[in-house]
């Protein structure tokens, strides 16, 4: 579909030239995967260099879970008993407290469903698994999975900010920088299109990412239910598509998107973005520019950090990306204060020990 769109319709090179391309990816192995094969198959069979940054420093395409901050807030919204939290934290793994806690209470009165510790954190596998045609338990039928996509649909609107759990806190750490790159990329290509001489290059940017980073920019610009459907989760390989034009001298997105992984058409979902017409599949290009400012940042690390996290841990832990809060100053300026005072009683009456020290050498 892609080839046929941008290849075939000589938008792109067939030869697959590297200056007209950047195909980027989160660090997971299916992502990676996955990105590879849709280049493979845009350009018949000729590899695409695909880019990726360790997970950990990865804050544009890999969720970051455990973010602290977020996870307290949504730890004291569903009030999650500390036992529970305390039990997946020490595994360092708090956010599946938030998961399992949101399951069970979406399966608390299901008919088919069977709730229990152990099966509701398997609905996205199971879901997975009987899609695939595998093996699945005899109580898991059409009624189980019904019933499991609707908890697992608030479980991830939850961890995303999205849907009913609605918080342009908790998007912003997790899609805010992906949102901010695309604008940038927008922005400059304008730029150069206006500019002569250009040596800006790249056509097409390819970015391989996970579902719940997708809902949560999907959401960013409003069209999350045109674009997945009123109470959906995206499917495999959904995808989303931001085409800049230029008609008649000015500057316009237009916005399309695949459902399922078995689809052969993207449909255009431009019309349900924040801002744009309601009547066309073309929108301002300063919609996305200056808009959904809510939802954009430069710096997500920052977006996770506790007002209780310890300043003076952060100071000495070689972290630089924390901020300072009056608390903070007033913790810092009491111990510099104190290391201080620790210098000058070490210095200053060590003169006197060695004075004493020598009269008593002298003595011997």
């Amino acid at each position: 579909m892609l080839r046929s769109r941008y290849v075939n319709e000589a938008f792109l090179d067939a030869r697959m030239l590297p200056e007209q391309l950047h195909f980027r990816s989160s660090a997971r192995e299916r992502c990676i995967e996955t990105t590879i094969k849709v280049g493979l198959a845009m350009f018949s069979g000729i590899p695409v260099s695909v880019h990726t940054v360790p997970g950990h420093d990865d804050f544009m395409l890999f969720p970051h879970l455990n973010c602290r901050r977020l996870n307290r807030e949504k730890k004291e919204k569903l009030n999650i008993n500390n036992e529970l939290y305390d039990k997946w934290t020490q595994r360092g793994k708090p956010i599946l407290a938030i998961l399992q806690g949101i399951m069970e209470r979406e399966l608390k009165y299901a008919k088919y469903y069977k709730n229990s510790s152990e099966n509701v954190l398997l609905v996205d596998s199971l879901i997975i698994e009987k899609n695939a045609g595998a093996k699945v338990p005899e109580w898991f039928d059409e009624n189980a999975e019904r019933e499991g996509r609707r908890a697992y649909f608030h479980g991830l609107n939850l961890i995303a900010g999205t849907g009913p759990y609605h918080n342009p806190n908790w998007i912003r750490p997790t899609s805010g920088l992906l949102l901010e790159e695309l604008t940038k990329h927008i922005k400059r290509k304008i730029e150069c299109d206006q500019t002569r001489n250009c040596k800006d290059m790249k056509k097409f940017y390819a970015y391989g990412t996970h579902d719940m980073l997708l809902m949560a920019l999907l959401e960013s610009i409003g069209a999350k239910d045109a674009a997945l459907g009123e109470g959906q989760n995206p499917e495999f390989i959904a995808t989303l598509i931001l085409e800049l034009w230029k008609r008649d001298g000015r500057y316009y997105i237009k916005a399309l998107f695949r459902r399922y992984p078995n689809s052969n058409r993207f449909f255009a979902i431009t019309q349900s973005i924040t801002g744009c017409s309601k009547v066309s599949d073309f929108c301002s290009s300063d919609t996305f520019i200056g808009g959904f400012q809510q939802y954009k940042t430069t710096h997500p690390k920052d977006e996770c950090h506790d007002e209780s996290d310890n300043p003076i841990g952060l100071l000495f832990s070689g972290r630089t990306d924390f901020k300072f809060n009056a608390l903070s100053w007033i913790l810092l300026g009491t111990t510099v204060f104190f290391m201080f005072c620790c210098i000058c009683h070490a210095c200053f009456p060590r003169r006197k020990y060695r004075k004493y020290s020598t009269k008593s050498n002298s003595r011997i």
